[in-house]
């Protein structure tokens, strides 16, 4: 363990409020780089393809990035990044202030941004469990669930409102003012740092170190049985639940203006509160994997409610239940994997684990665009296939409903696969309880003797 400071839940509370209004900034600027794109194209494809740049970059440096946070100074990687982010949001501004910006020029600016943030995220997860006790783990990994939920609840309020007066440009200032707070909450706390091992400190190459750590995480999920065979799972559900989100923006501005888009985004972050305020305050389940897929299922319920009608209303509905439990599925799936493993592993292990959990996504990012535009959006129209169907009057008429095809057959597809998890899940209670309990138990019980 190190030798900095004594786990402290309210450093944490420190250290999370300015990640919280960073958060916040980037979700206004996101917001204003939604509109703006859909004012520049008026297309899904470009929607999906800047979704894909945003992905690509976790499933391509996540390992080299779970090394890093295992072998170099976390608070270090943390401000880092922090401060590269802001650098980037100063030129893209300045792209927009001097009227030189075009769509093309936010797929690397995406790609650069979320390559910042796959280094950041492992470092300030892998932080949590040496800043807060364990007992604490639980809370802290709900609020930074409720910090996700905030940003989509609060940020499109704000730039709803900023927008018409203020344009992009003005939000990405608002976003650049947000990192530097957060940058010196982080250079205010001691953030500890686990000892490394002889052969972690003599190692010199960092590729062929990321490499061996990859595999060497991969090993020691596949130690885990149960625990890397549902992960695996979490990969198809991501593929099927992002296919439909991708097109959320390009199907509520199609109609709607920034108001009723903004207020969607604040319909999901209203859900995803209420969902992290659950995850803070139950007690973890005996069965995890149970209530994993049971409110999964709930999820995809809301993609089919949301593809049903293109009134606001119901669309809104439809988020609403889809993002309600995913803060809990997230801060139960990280409590797991900070107590059943040890704090040197767990940067390299939560890097594997989120490789492997978005390594579908790409595919679904290519299929998302073109589905929506070029395969169901013309069968939507009036003159079109489905157009004069029982189908077409059911969920509504238009090119833009071909978005909420996509959003009907991956609802249907996830609450088929986590109907089939939770069946095996249940069955497997009796084998799979016990071995889970006993993990946690040596976890809690042996971190004093290190």
């Amino acid at each position: 363990m190190s030798k900095t400071c004594k786990p402290s839940f309210r450093k944490f509370l420190f250290i999370w409020s300015g990640q919280l209004l960073s958060i916040l900034g980037s979700g206004i600027s996101s917001f204003g780089l939604s509109v703006w794109m859909f004012e520049q194209t008026g297309a899904v494809t470009p929607f999906a393809l800047s979704f894909l740049c945003s992905i690509l970059p976790a499933l391509l440096f996540s390992p080299i990035a779970g090394s890093f946070a295992d072998r170099k100074n976390r608070k270090a990687i943390i401000m880092l990044t922090d401060t590269a982010d802001a650098v980037l949001k100063v030129g893209l501004a300045i792209l927009l202030f001097t009227n030189s910006m075009r769509v093309w020029m936010i797929y690397p600016f995406m790609f650069l941004s979320s390559t910042l943030g796959t280094f950041q995220s492992p470092a300030f997860s892998a932080s949590i469990p040496m800043l807060v006790e364990e007992k604490h783990l639980g809370r802290a990994n709900g609020m930074r669930q409720l910090a996700g939920a905030a940003q989509s609840m609060v940020a499109p309020i704000l730039a709803g409102v900023l927008y018409p007066l203020i344009a992009v440009e003005g939000l990405l200032i608002v976003d650049l003012c947000s990192y530097l707070f957060a940058i010196i909450t982080v250079a205010l706390i001691p953030i500890p740092q686990p000892e490394l091992t002889p052969e972690a400190n003599a190692s010199k190459n960092l590729i062929e170190t990321a490499l061996k750590d990859f595999t060497g995480a991969l090993q020691y999920l596949r130690g885990m049985p149960r625990l890397f065979v549902n992960v695996l799972v979490f990969a198809m559900v991501n593929f099927i639940a992002n296919m439909a989100l991708i097109l959320i923006s390009p199907m509520i501005l199609a109609r709607y203006d920034t108001t009723v888009y903004s207020l969607s985004q604040t319909v999901a972050g209203i859900a995803m509160i209420a969902g992290s305020v659950v995850a803070s305050i139950l007690p973890s389940p005996k069965n995890k994997f149970v209530a994993i897929y049971a409110t999964l299922m709930v999820s995809g319920l809301g993609l089919i409610v949301g593809s049903l009608s293109p009134h606001w209303v119901v669309i809104c509905v439809g988020i609403f239940l889809f993002a309600l439990f995913v803060p809990y599925v997230n801060a139960l799936s990280s409590t797991m994997i900070q107590t059943m493993v040890e704090p040197s592993m767990l940067g390299r292990v939560d890097s594997a684990v989120n490789v492997l959990c978005q390594i579908m996504m790409p595919v679904s990012s290519l299929l998302a665009g073109p589905l929506a535009d070029n395969l169901f959006g013309p069968m939507m129209r009036e003159d079109g296939i489905l157009g004069g169907s029982f189908f077409g009057r059911l969920i509504g008429v238009g090119a833009d409903r071909g978005s909420a095809v996509v959003f009907l057959l991956g609802g249907l597809g996830l609450m088929i696969l986590c109907f089939f998890c939770l069946l095996r899940s249940i069955s497997y209670t009796q084998e799979c309880v016990p071995a889970l309990s006993e993990s946690v138990t040596e976890q809690t019980e042996d971190p004093k003797d290190d």
